[in-house]
């Protein structure tokens, strides 16, 4: 009998977050979940060190989860690093409650959900999932 060869299917890449948190716990937290979903996940304390990993290298990132309020580079701040660096893609910002003009400037740079800390992380994942589709 004549078996057809097994096609090769070409490998997919794994969907790539960048998440810069200050907090560990709450970084640690996004990270296990995110890669428990499937997702390759690269980690930032502060919005330097985010802005830092993001230009040497743009293509790699295909998400961005913030916090608003870290030290050296606020959220708000390494966005718009990131955005003139040429970064296109979708970003969220999971922090505690932001003023409206704040959120405005946010949503000007291209952040596609504001998620509230005082939610719990699975509402951070389905907003992930919304706009990607899962990894």
């Amino acid at each position: 009998m004549n078996v057809p060869p097994r096609k090769e299917s070409s490998p997919r890449r794994r969907v790539c977050v960048l998440s810069a948190e200050d907090d560990r716990l709450t970084s640690a937290a996004i990270a296990r979940l995110l890669t428990v979903k499937g997702f390759k996940v690269e980690t930032a304390a502060n919005g330097q060190e985010a802005l830092g990993k993001l230009l040497s290298q743009p293509a790699a990132y295909d998400f961005i989860i913030t916090d608003q309020a870290m030290p050296l580079l606020t959220g708000e701040e390494w966005l718009r690093g990131a955005r003139k660096g040429g970064f296109s893609g979708r970003v969220i910002v999971y922090a505690a409650s932001l003023p409206d003009t704040l959120a405005a400037c946010l949503r000007e740079l291209g952040v596609e959900r504001i998620v509230n800390k005082a939610e719990s992380l699975h509402t951070l994942l389905d907003a992930l999932d919304e706009p990607l589709g899962t990894p």
